[in-house]
C-alpha cells in the first residue's frame, strides 16, 4: 500500500511549482528565465552586467528543480521500500518465532502428558503393591484368627482338665475325710476289740478299700496336673507363634510401603512425598490420617 501511494506525490510537488511560474507570484517573478531579460533592456549596462550571472544562475536553478524534486521522489521512494523490505523481513521473523514458539508449547504440553501418564502408572503400581500387601495382610489376620479358633479347643481342654483338678482333689479331700471317720471308727474298735472283732475285720477291709481308691485318685490328680502343665506349654508356645506373625505382617507391610516410597523418590525426586505414611489413607480425593 505505501508504495502505490508514493507516485502521487510529485504531481503535488510540480504542480504548485508550475502554478507558481504561470501566476508569477513570490520570488518565482525573478527566477523565470523570460523576464531578466525583459528586465535587463530598461536597465542601465552596468545593471545588466552585473545582473547576468545572477539571471543565468536562477534560471540554471530552475531548470535542475525538476530533476532535484524527481531525485528527492526516488532517495524517498527507494527509502520506504527499503523499509518496507525491512518491515517484512521482521514481520517473517516474527512469524518464525512465534511458530517456534507454538512449537516449543506443543512439545512442553506434549512432555506434561507424557509426564502425567507416566506419574499415573507409577500411582496405579503403588496402588496395586499396597492392594497386594493388603491382601497379603488379609490372608496372614486370617491365619491368625485361624490360630486363635485352634487355640479354643486346647482352652476348652484346660478347663475341663483344670475342672476335673479340682473335682479330684475334692474327691480326694472326701476320700480323706472318709479315712480320718475310718481311723476314728478303727481306734474305737480297736477299744472295744473283744465286742466287735466282725466289726474290725470289715472296717479293715473297708480301710484297705479306702486306702486303694486314694493311691488310685492321686495317681490320676498327678496324671491330670501333667496333662495341665502340657497345656500350659502348648498354650506358650501358641502365644509366641502368634507373636512371631504378628510382628512378620508388620514388617512386611513396613518394608513394602517403604520399598514403594524409596521407588517414587528415585524415580520422581521433585515430588513431595512427605504426606505418604502407611497410616493415612484417601478419602475423597485427600490424604487423611487413617481411622483404623
Amino acid at each position: 500500500m505505501p508504495i502505490t501511494e508514493i507516485p502521487a506525490s510529485p504531481p503535488r510537488l510540480e504542480a504548485p511549482l508550475a502554478v507558481q511560474a504561470q501566476e508569477g507570484g513570490g520570488e518565482s517573478q525573478h527566477q523565470t528565465p523570460p523576464e531578466p531579460p525583459a528586465s535587463a533592456s530598461n536597465l542601465p549596462d552596468p545593471f545588466k552586467e552585473t545582473l547576468g550571472p545572477f539571471a543565468a544562475q536562477l534560471k540554471t536553478m530552475a531548470e535542475d528543480l525538476p530533476l532535484l524534486v524527481s531525485r528527492a521522489v526516488k532517495d524517498s521512494l527507494k527509502k520506504l521500500q527499503e523499509e518496507n523490505f525491512e518491515l517484512k523481513e521482521s514481520n517473517l521473523m516474527i512469524r518464525a518465532e512465534a511458530e517456534k514458539l507454538t512449537c516449543n508449547l506443543l512439545m512442553n504440553e506434549m512432555e506434561h502428558s507424557r509426564l502425567e501418564d507416566a506419574l499415573d502408572a507409577e500411582l496405579r503400581n503403588t496402588r496395586k503393591e499396597a492392594s497386594d500387601l493388603r491382601q497379603k495382610l488379609h490372608i496372614q489376620l486370617q491365619e491368625k484368627i485361624d490360630l486363635e479358633s485352634k487355640l479354643v479347643p486346647f482352652r476348652v481342654k484346660v478347663a475341663d482338665l483344670e475342672a476335673a483338678r479340682k473335682a479330684e482333689a475334692s474327691r480326694v479331700e472326701k476320700i480323706e475325710k472318709r479315712s480320718a471317720d475310718r481311723e476314728i471308727l478303727l481306734g474305737k474298735v480297736e477299744a472295744d476289740r473283744d465286742n466287735a472283732l466282725a466289726e474290725l475285720s470289715q472296717a479293715r477291709e473297708e480301710a484297705t478299700k479306702v486306702a486303694a481308691e486314694l493311691a488310685q485318685a492321686r495317681g490320676e490328680s498327678k496324671k491330670a496336673t501333667e496333662e495341665l502343665a502340657r497345656a500350659h506349654e502348648e498354650k506358650e508356645e501358641l502365644k509366641n507363634q502368634i507373636h512371631e506373625l504378628d510382628q512378620s505382617v508388620a514388617q512386611i507391610l513396613t518394608s513394602g510401603f517403604e520399598a514403594a516410597l524409596e521407588q517414587m523418590s528415585c524415580q520422581y525426586p521433585e515430588l513431595d512425598l512427605s504426606m505418604l505414611s502407611i497410616c493415612n489413607e484417601v478419602v475423597d480425593g485427600k490424604i487423611v490420617p487413617s481411622e483404623d
